[in-house]
């Protein structure tokens, strides 16, 4: 079996609609892009940020494997690298045993490419991708799963993943229909919500793009963070178009001075495996001038409940705005999206252990907000 590995030219088309077919008639949920040109990130001549493909090649043939690497700019305490996020690697292996080695020549192969990746997401420990990326002797961590409950009744009779049995579904259904779900959630938000009766005017505006305003933002708060992706106006404007309907972008002011910005989503669920058909907001990615992500999670989160989400969820992982979400009556729950840094990066990032809530990282890294 002769595997190359080598980027996805167009006359590989065909062969990867093959692979595909196969993954699918093996019982595989994934497939692997069609276009050889990425259609979210293509790479544009002088651009930082953009996704190459690569596929593995048996005998200049048959696709056996493929995978995505993101390149794009960070700031590692205070100073500018590339890193790459390894994405959506897919081997024959997960249906033929015959190709159960191509998974590990996909990672070895990535590596000798950009030596500083990172993979975000990965749906749990115990899938197969960080199982190896752990075996490999990368650094693995969860970025904590905050949620904030706004319609108690719709949330008890829709949230799925705790309602696997007979016993808790008859609980939850009795609690949502005599009003002391309510009263129990409500309850557990006061308890760490921060009440603020200072009058700061603050103001929201929907936006379609962003500016040298949120330059400003980004060249005073970079500074703060050990690990960020850089969240210029450049870039913003790159991985949140103003054409992409579905992102709400939100610029956040205190006397007319903007603090801050958050993008988020309003996402009607049907039948989802976690939130059923709630309504889910989500604050998918944020920047605020340093002291004021309180204020920035408040008006995102407040935004969406006006606008009658039944939740509101976000993944954060920096110190700052974990505290904000706590403060604003978010509650944090069971995680499945996990952070693993290659050896390379771990070495950069050292002492990993102590600096890993200094990383800015959320959905709006990594695959971008996929699933909300």
């Amino acid at each position: 079996m002769g595997i190359e590995i080598k980027p996805y030219s167009e006359n590989f088309i065909d062969k990867v609609r093959s692979f595909n077919l196969r993954l699918k008639n093996g019982g595989l949920l994934f497939s692997f892009p069609v276009s050889n040109i990425p259609e979210w990130l293509p790479k544009i001549e002088n651009r930082k940020i953009y996704q190459e493909y690569f596929l593995a090649i048996e005998n200049n043939s048959e696709v056996r494997g493929a995978y995505i690497l993101k390149h794009q700019e960070f700031i590692l305490k205070d100073k500018a690298v590339s890193l790459a996020d390894y994405q959506l690697p897919i081997s024959e292996g997960t249906v033929n045993k015959s190709y159960s080695l191509i998974g590990v020549q996909l990672l070895t192969n990535a590596l000798k490419r950009q030596p500083l990746l990172f993979g975000l997401g990965m749906g749990s420990y115990k899938e197969p991708l960080p199982k190896m990326l752990k075996a490999a002797g990368w650094s693995l961590f969860t970025v904590p799963f905050f949620f904030k409950v706004c319609r108690p009744f719709k949330f008890l009779k829709n949230i799925n993943f705790i309602r696997k049995k007979k016993i808790i579904n008859i609980f939850l259904d009795l609690i949502a229909i005599t009003g002391m779900g309510w009263i129990i959630i409500k309850l557990l938000q006061l308890l760490f919500e921060k009440i603020n009766l200072v009058n700061r005017n603050i103001s929201v505006e929907i936006i379609n793009d962003f500016s040298i305003w949120a330059d400003e933002v980004w060249n005073v708060s970079k500074g703060q963070y050990h690990m960020i992706a850089v969240r210029d106006s450049t870039v913003l404007n790159i991985l949140y178009p103003k054409e992409n309907n579905s992102f709400i972008r939100l610029k956040v002011l205190q006397n007319n001075k903007v603090i801050g910005w958050a993008i988020v989503l309003d996402t009607p669920m049907i039948n989802h495996k976690q939130f059923g058909n709630m309504r889910v907001g989500s604050i998918v990615d944020c920047l605020a001038l340093t002291g004021e992500e309180f204020e920035v999670i408040k008006s995102a989160a407040g935004f969406l409940e006006k606008n009658g989400v039944d939740i509101i969820v976000s993944n954060q992982f920096h110190s700052f705005w974990r505290k904000a979400l706590i403060s604003n009556g978010f509650l944090e729950g069971p995680s499945n999206f996990i952070f693993a840094a290659s050896r390379k990066l771990t070495e950069l990032l050292y002492p990993l252990g102590a600096n890993k809530f200094k990383f800015h990282i959320n959905r709006g890294d990594g695959d971008g907000p996929i699933h909300l």
